[in-house]
This record gives C-alpha cells, sequence and structure tokens, in this order.
C-alpha cells in the first residue's frame, strides 16, 4: 500500500502495515521500524487518527527523549536489575552494569521500532487517547535466548507504561 503520510507500506502476516520512520535520537539521525496495526486485518486502511497519533509523536519526540530515556532508567534499576542472572557472582555483576544517567543508559538501549495501534484499541481500550509503543533493544542481561528488550507506552505523547517489549502491547 502507498499512503500519504507514511509511504510505501507491507502489510504482514499479523495485520500490521511495516515501514520505516526517521528520528533524531540525541543528536543522531536514526532509521527505526514502524508497524501500524491494521487490528488483524480488519482496519484495511491507515487511518486519519493513526496518521495524527504518529505526526504529534513526531512533534513532542524531540522534547520526549530524554522523560523516555529516564523512564528506561528507572525500570531498569527498579523492576529489571537484578531479578534473574547467572549463577556466577562476577558474571551476574557483569549483566547488571550500574546505569543513572541519561548518557549512560543510551549507550546501553537502541530505539527499533515505533508501533501506532489500531483505531479499535485507541477507541476501545484508551478511551479514545492516541496510542502508540516505543520498543528498544539492549544490551545488559544478554544471553542467547534474551533479546527481550524494554516497551514504552505513550498515550497522547505522554508516558503510560513499560514493560519487556514483548508484552508491552
Amino acid at each position: 500500500m502507498l499512503d500519504q503520510v507514511f509511504g510505501a507500506l507491507d502489510l504482514n502476516g499479523c495485520g500490521y502495515w511495516n515501514s520505516h520512520l526517521k528520528l533524531d535520537w540525541f543528536g543522531e539521525e536514526q532509521e527505526v521500524g514502524l508497524m501500524i496495526d491494521s487490528c488483524y486485518e480488519s482496519q484495511t486502511e491507515i487511518s486519519d487518527r493513526q496518521r495524527e497519533t504518529c505526526r504529534a509523536f513526531l512533534e513532542k519526540w524531540p522534547s520526549l527523549q530524554e522523560a523516555v530515556v529516564k523512564e528506561i532508567i528507572r525500570y531498569y534499576n527498579e523492576e529489571e536489575r537484578f531479578a534473574y542472572g547467572p549463577d556466577d557472582p562476577e558474571e551476574f555483576a557483569a549483566w547488571w552494569p550500574e546505569i543513572e544517567t541519561v548518557e549512560e543508559m543510551v549507550k546501553w538501549i537502541e530505539l527499533e521500532t515505533v508501533v501506532i495501534a489500531s483505531d479499535s484499541i485507541m477507541e476501545d481500550v484508551y478511551d479514545g487517547k492516541r496510542c502508540l509503543y516505543l520498543l528498544f533493544n539492549r544490551r545488559w542481561a544478554e544471553e542467547d535466548l534474551n533479546d527481550n528488550g524494554v516497551g514504552i507506552r505513550l498515550l497522547d505523547e505522554e508516558l503510560d507504561g513499560t514493560r519487556y517489549k514483548d508484552i508491552a502491547f
């Protein structure tokens, strides 16, 4: 599909339109994945609400970045750090580095994907608020089977929840 705002989009087997966004990430332009929920193809076109969700996010993104990273720091230190890991004390310590500042955390995470919710999710679950998710890869607690990362939900461009990225939405 070709959308006037998002350009070329491909529909995957899970009901998401896929493309890319270019975003500034602390002074460096990055290309990140973009997923737009079609609610398992029941929503066959990108909606004006989804376009507005993206536009509002992009407008606020420069001032939102630092708050997002501070939220990841909070989540890391209060909810994830030391929750699991290898039995060896030295390996365990290496899994869980001390991360207290935005500058430090930016070195440990990478924004992978922006996901825009379907109209029905925004209406039925979030009372009409604009909803999108930021999915981050992370470099702490690494093991072959653990690439879960961090997911943040934004409602009307405000932080609303932080979880592992596979259960964030």
